[in-house]
């Protein structure tokens, strides 16, 4: 057993915010020397695995939704190398989502055994308005208080009356609030939101109380399953778009299939003429190739080469902005259509108002190189495309709702939902597969 300091950090109102404490604390512990891995409590949305020269290293995904006990666990204990310390941020239940569907912060923190600070938004208070005070909690961090004289108030009432200290606290800061670019959503702030928050949390914070806080409990690191390599797992080539244009993917993903023998390589859509030499699987992730259309659509040696590889029997995965770049056509921001890569008979078109990104649970009702027949499939729905057929497009999965949500052939996969494959092991473990007899070419679609 060993002190592996952690923390949870969540609200506890309805509908209130944490991603200004989250990014405020990431920033003032690393002023201070404390290399902080911070964690999303839940994986909706990949992001830029080259974040982290933001604000330390990226948020990594823990999602109680889609995890087991033990590959939260796993996922835990890998993406805390070289951190000091780490900090998993969410929403209690508290706050009033208990009967949502997706990840949720109170199971993480029982499989993690996390100490739990809560954000009390301070607009929300009033006489006799204190929200539930949750049954465990170990600290306080105040949010939008008016001024140092409103957060000495506050600290003496609610340590009173709830017996927890209060930690620190953040003025409302509305400017820079609006530059933190919805983080929850797959952005990052800018580096100097980021610095500005870190300083103005730091004239109130307390950081040796909250590092005691994070020390309390010990855990053991025992039961991180090993990932060795075969021989054949050792020459699995995995090259994934990475330019202005694709790059979104969960880090945790890439890491596992690097240390399980993968060599992992990237390319460019928007400059390359070529895909990586060797390569076994193409993963085109999420970003947005819509801003970039016209470049895409006259990079005709790249389009040709992604039809070469899926015509020579190897596989391709393209994921939201991905799936769209493998259609026939993309919708751009004006309305216009370019010509892409053809593997899936499809238009991609932009949906104008997108709602928020929400789980989504299905089943594979026909096989492809990433699973089999009757698997479950959870991930959350990318908002931002939807995929209008223009030919015999072939869904995946048994929902109607969900017919153009996952298509393709067994070796071409278009999906509009964000798969986090190191949560679920038996997709990632399909990357490793050896090339199978099956062929896309004659019913895919592809414009020649």
């Amino acid at each position: 057993m060993a002190r592996l300091p952690r923390l949870a950090l969540g609200t506890i109102q309805r509908d209130a915010d944490s991603q200004a404490i989250f990014w405020a604390l990431l920033e003032a512990f690393r002023r201070s020397g404390v290399q902080v891995q911070g964690f999303l409590s839940q994986a909706r949305c990949p992001r830029s695995p080259d974040a982290s020269e933001r604000t330390g290293p990226g948020p990594r995904h823990l999602d109680s939704w889609l995890m087991t006990p033990e590959s939260c666990r796993d996922v835990f204990f890998r993406g805390l190398r070289a951190a000091d310390l780490a900090l998993v941020e969410g929403s209690f239940t508290s706050a009033g989502d208990g009967d949502s569907a997706g990840g949720k912060l109170d199971p993480l923190c029982d499989w993690l055994d996390l100490p739990r600070l809560a954000i009390v938004d301070a607009r929300r208070l009033g006489a006799c308005r204190l929200p539930e005070r949750p049954e465990h909690l170990d600290g306080l961090l105040l949010d939008h208080v008016r001024d140092d004289g409103d957060l000495a108030r506050l600290t003496i009432d609610l340590e009173s009356l709830w017996g927890v200290p209060v930690l620190g606290g953040l003025e409302s800061l509305p400017r820079l609030r609006r530059q933190l670019q919805g983080p929850g959503q797959g952005g990052w702030p800018p580096r100097d939101v980021c610095c500005q928050l870190g300083a103005r949390l730091m004239r109130s914070w307390k950081p040796e109380r909250i590092l005691r806080i994070a020390c309390l409990r010990e855990m053991s690191r025992g039961g991180l399953a090993p990932l060795g390599s075969t021989g054949r797992e050792s020459r699995l080539t995995v090259a994934i778009a990475y330019d202005e244009a694709f790059n979104g993917y969960f880090a945790e993903t890439l890491d596992l299939l690097e240390a399980r023998g993968a060599s992992v390589v990237d390319f460019s859509p928007l400059r390359d003429e070529h895909l990586p030499s060797q390569a076994d699987v193409v993963y085109l992730g999420c970003g947005h190739p819509e801003r970039f259309a016209a470049t895409l659509a006259e990079n005709h040696c790249m389009k040709a080469a992604l039809r070469s590889h899926l015509f020579a029997g190897r596989r391709l995965y393209g994921e939201g902005g991905g799936a769209a770049y493998l259609c026939q056509q993309m919708e751009t921001p004006d309305g216009q259509l370019q010509r892409m890569v053809g593997v899936l008979p499809a238009v991609a078109r932009l949906v104008r108002h997108p709602g928020p990104t929400h789980p989504c649970d299905v089943t594979l009702a026909r096989p492809s190189w990433l699973g089999d027949a009757g698997t479950r499939v959870r991930g959350y729905r990318v908002p931002q495309w939807r995929l209008e057929p223009a030919g015999a497009l072939s869904s995946f999965l048994a929902e109607q709702e969900h017919r153009n949500d996952l298509v393709g052939g067994f070796h071409s996969v278009g999906s509009l939902i964000h798969l986090y494959f190191a949560a679920q092991p038996a997709f990632l473990d399909h990357f490793f597969w050896p090339e199978l007899p099956h062929s896309d070419v004659l019913n895919s679609g592809i414009a020649w």
